[in-house]
């Protein structure tokens, strides 16, 4: 099977040669760093296309003009430095927030967020609104419509990016803004997702004119270690409508992958997601109670899993034993069920090493077969 094969596959729970290789969602910069100096080759230091073929992951590619997290703005905001203290940056971002930030491996530290685009209506009409304008020239790259034949033959997967509808307005108003205007101003509320939705909806309808993606991520972000930052209630009245729309949208499209990435415990979550159409869920954060082996036993083969299993055991205070009792308790149901990609629970952090590492893409790589080959017997 091919990498396109394989992917459809898996979301159509279909048996696969083996499963999509995507063992990681992302790598830490400081991890790469630390990697290369413990025999990471050089030439694929910071590079993401590189490290991909260099760790042998099926081929995917993601359609533009959407990026991970990211705001579809066009035109982004100018990029600002407002102050240098010398350690610290306030700097007014593409995604027009102002933050203060490390001035070295900002990565390292969470930004103290100082202020957001949207306050007001009006301040939604004026800076945001129009940037969110799918038929505005420059927004996708000139070689793309020049790809459609090439797309059309294509043997990997193709994805697309979505901010979702939580994420989007937390984006532009902040946490605590936001849930003031849940019930201090509803209408505006109202008005950013409806412009979200219509604005994705025509997004999709250009991008598969030239190609019809094979899934979509929804970017959503909104769970943290104990639930959900607003009820699964609050979530339906005001968000579910626009993410059903751009959901079923996508499925008149003949997209059959409709994801959703939700860090934390959204336990509470998934029946709201899968009313609103998704049909598969990522990273499953084991911290936070996201167990997928009991997830799976509970839901069954309503959606997709994605990741699941515990980076920490792969940290340098866990033995390799602890790393191989996680990844066989969790992928040996997941194998037998389907619809299943192995994965971290999130991007590898720099307490891995590069040794360990490459003996849990090793160990994930070699378990489907030595599985059969048990079954077999």
């Amino acid at each position: 099977m091919n990498a396109r094969e394989r992917m459809l596959a898996t979301i159509n729970f279909e048996e696969t040669d083996r499963p999509f290789r995507w063992e990681t969602p992302g790598i830490w910069g400081q991890t790469v760093t630390r990697w290369a100096n413990e025999g990471l080759p050089s030439e694929t230091v910071m590079s993401g296309i590189k490290l991909q073929e260099f760790f042998g992951f099926d081929k995917q590619e993601w359609a533009p003009p959407t990026v991970w997290a990211q705001e579809p703005f066009y035109p982004l905001f100018e990029h600002l430095i407002i102050n240098d203290d010398g350690e610290h940056l306030t700097v007014r971002e593409k995604d027009g927030i102002t933050k203060r930030i490390l001035k070295v491996n900002p990565e390292l530290s969470m930004p103290q967020f100082l202020k957001f685009p949207v306050e007001t209506a009006e301040d939604y009409i004026n800076e945001i609104a129009w940037r969110l304008n799918p038929d505005e020239d420059g927004r996708f790259p000139e070689c793309w419509e020049s790809r459609k034949n090439e797309l059309a033959q294509r043997d990997y997967p193709l994805g697309m990016f979505i901010v979702g509808p939580f994420g989007h307005a937390r984006n532009l108003m902040g946490e605590e803004n936001l849930m003031y205007a849940f019930y201090d101003d509803p209408e505006l509320i109202r008005l950013m997702m409806n412009n979200w939705s219509n604005f994705y909806i025509r997004l999709l309808d250009k991008v598969s004119r030239t190609a019809v993606p094979d899934m979509i991520m929804v970017w959503e972000d909104m769970c943290y270690k104990n639930g959900p930052l607003i009820s699964p209630e609050l979530f339906r009245e005001f968000m579910l409508p626009g993410m059903k729309e751009i959901f079923d949208h996508a499925r008149s499209l003949g997209i059959p992958g409709l994801w959703v990435d939700n860090d934390g415990d959204c336990l509470s979550m998934l029946p709201v997601y899968l009313d609103a159409g998704a049909n598969g869920f990522y990273p499953f954060e084991c911290n936070a109670g996201m167990d997928i082996a009991k997830i799976r036993a509970e839901h069954g083969k309503r959606f997709v899993i994605i990741g699941g299993i515990e980076k920490y055991t792969l940290s340098d205070d866990m033995t390799e034993e602890d790393m191989i009792a996680e990844i066989n308790r969790k992928m040996i149901p997941m194998l037998e069920s389907g619809g299943y990609i192995p994965m971290l629970d999130h991007s590898a952090p720099p307490n891995i090493s590069y040794g360990r590492f490459m003996r849990f893409l090793e160990y994930v790589r070699e378990l489907p077969e030595k599985h059969k080959q048990t079954e077999v017997k």
